[in-house]
């Protein structure tokens, strides 16, 4: 992996992690007593905000396992999924999303440079079913993870060799 390709990778994971760290203490923080549901969201949404800071520096640093790592961050990031259930959308520095909302069927696509945004939802009522993904995310992990098995091919998961 070239440099410029690992330190930019790296830049989007730590900058959007930071980005959406900042943002989430600094949006729950002025809040009093938030409720379990929220408080739930609130740290998950720290803990991949965090991760995403994580994910960055050992790009950054060019640690052995940054490969796969990155690879299942990018990944996570992928899925947007909307239902009166259950509703989930996460990215971390960089979107390019394509998205189907249901009755009336309607297509959308969205996306941003840098930024951050993590979104859990239960149990909305009234909330139009949608589903799509995060190409941007989708690409980077797949790209990720051919990298990751080039550069060792025989070890097993999680044990790449270098970056």
């Amino acid at each position: 992996m070239n440099k410029w390709q690992r330190r930019g990778l790296g830049i989007l994971a730590l900058g959007g992690g930071a980005i959406g760290f900042s943002s989430i203490m600094n949006t729950h923080l002025q809040r009093q007593a938030p409720s379990t549901n929220s408080f739930i969201a609130i740290v998950l949404a720290t803990a991949f905000f965090l991760w995403g800071v994580y994910c960055g520096v050992q790009m950054l640093e060019g640690n052995r396992k940054a490969l796969f790592q990155n690879a299942v961050f990018w990944l996570v990031q992928a899925p947007l999924l909307q239902s009166p259930a259950l509703g989930y959308a996460a990215f971390c520095g960089a979107q390019a999303q394509v998205l189907v909302k249901l009755s009336p069927v309607e297509v959308g696509i969205s996306g941003s440079v840098l930024g951050a945004q993590f979104g859990l939802n239960l149990g909305q009522p009234g909330e139009r079913i949608a589903i799509g993904v995060n190409l941007f995310a989708l690409c980077i992990s797949f790209w990720l993870m051919q990298k990751y098995e080039r550069a060792a091919p025989t070890s097993p998961l999680g044990a790449a060799t270098s970056v």
